[in-house]
């Protein structure tokens, strides 16, 4: 498995520097553009297209903030796609069914400054359970302990970036009518 974080010489790190990783990942598409191969044995193409494969993909996990934090722990030994999907904080459980009414309400209302005014909370939410993660993740470095505080940080972090995109839908839908 390629490591992204050494395929764009970042340091394995959250958060992820995203100018540094673009330049370097516009300095790779360059450097392994299959134009710059065409002379070259199929062995080496099809090389060549894998490892632009392989760059294309490392810098949509890595440019992503949710997707990138799960890449992390995905290094730490942790199979983020298949571990058990369950939040253990009854509180955020009921959280996002409150969440969940108060965006139907809206809806029904078909309020525009109310549904932006939510956006911007549920965008504030996310950002402090990132940020949340990251002091997780800074700990678990110095000490090793339970990354599963970790773990449920980016489930919570899946839920809220659901439920923008449900905001950001109506937004579009309310916008064309």
């Amino acid at each position: 498995m390629v490591n992204y974080f050494e395929l764009f010489n970042l340091p394995p790190q959250l958060p992820v520097d995203v100018a540094l990783l673009t330049t370097h990942y516009q300095q790779l598409q360059r450097q392994y553009h299959p134009d710059n191969f065409a002379v070259a044995t199929d062995s080496d193409k099809v090389a060549i297209v894998q490892k632009s494969a392989a760059i294309n993909d490392g810098y949509q996990i890595l440019k992503n903030p949710i997707k990138a934090a799960e890449y992390y722990l995905s290094l730490q030994g942790f199979d983020v796609a298949t571990e058990k999907n369950i939040i253990h904080d009854a509180d955020f459980l009921m959280e996002q069914f409150a969440l969940r009414e108060k965006l139907d309400s809206i809806e029904n209302q078909a309020n525009f400054q109310a549904l932006d005014d939510f956006h911007k909370e549920i965008i504030e939410r996310e950002k402090m359970v990132y940020n949340q993660l990251l002091q997780l993740i800074v700990k678990q470095d110095i000490v090793k302990q339970d990354w599963q505080s970790a773990l449920n940080q980016i489930y919570k972090l899946r839920y809220l970036a659901r439920l923008i995109e449900q905001i950001e839908k109506l937004q579009d839908k309310q916008f064309d009518l």
